[in-house]
């Protein structure tokens, strides 16, 4: 059994619909982003573009294709079946679940996330803030989670709650007596930062973004450099605030 990143995408948004492929920064889209940054911290690692059967991604399968990235496809609504599928069909048994619509992800974070399990073993790896909060619960859209092929089985076994097959790794920080959980703690200066909406879901998010990417990339790219970057602007954060408000995790 092997490690891996699956990449969670698909094109049929509601609310802004081809998102990941929409030219975000020169010509690259964000999906392009995330994947040039996972191969240049995590080159060990097997990508997986997990999507959906639906016909409308039929164009992420050719795009799996032509950057050489393996491409699972499976239920559009069940996505907890799609995960556990796409990694028994590539033998991983452990694997670092992205989430597509997040340009700024900081994939430098990923290797921590496999030493940590290295260490505890336990079903669930990720960021979180004191409150016991996963990042996935917040608007950062900085980190990512692990989890194992073995803890998503058991989920699978557990429930069929609309929940948790939609959002796969909900059911897993949500039971504590039943699966074990390790959240790593958050670089400081993010712990207060519920003004950051960092993830994309609407063309405002889109615009917004790609704006401070394009400045973002002439710095270091360094956390502290990032929020230099927004806190100097204060139109960013009121926009942040606004697109949060509208956007409820």
């Amino acid at each position: 059994m092997n490690d891996g990143i699956i990449i969670q995408a698909r094109t049929g948004s509601t609310r802004l619909p081809n998102k990941i492929l929409l030219p975000f920064y020169g010509d690259k889209s964000i999906l392009d982003v995330i994947i040039e940054g996972i191969r240049s911290e995590c080159a060990d690692k097997l990508i997986v573009l997990a999507t959906t059967d639906a016909v409308q991604d039929n164009i992420l399968e050719q795009y799996a294709l032509k950057n050489n990235i393996v491409c699972y496809r499976g239920s559009e609504d069940n996505v907890l079946d799609r995960f556990i599928n796409a990694a028994k069909e590539n033998n991983l048994a452990r694997f670092v679940r992205v989430c597509s619509d997040n340009p700024f992800l900081r994939v430098d974070t990923f290797n921590n996330l496999f030493e940590a399990h290295d260490e505890l073993k336990c079903d669930y790896v990720a960021y979180g803030f004191a409150d016991g909060r996963p990042t996935i619960k917040s608007h950062l859209g900085l980190f990512s989670e692990l989890t194992t092929l073995d803890a998503l089985q058991r989920v699978a076994q557990l429930t069929s709650e609309k929940l948790y097959i939609e959002h796969v790794t909900i059911y897993l920080y949500t039971h504590l007596t039943q699966f074990s959980i390790k959240l790593l703690n958050l670089p400081l200066e993010l712990e207060e930062r519920t003004d950051l909406r960092l993830t994309l879901d609407t063309m405002d998010d889109f615009k917004l973004l790609q704006e401070i990417y394009a400045k973002y990339v002439e710095t270091d790219k360094s956390i502290e450099a990032l929020l230099r970057l927004i806190d100097a602007n204060p139109g960013y954060k009121i926009l942040m605030r606004q697109n949060i408000k509208c956007n409820e995790k």
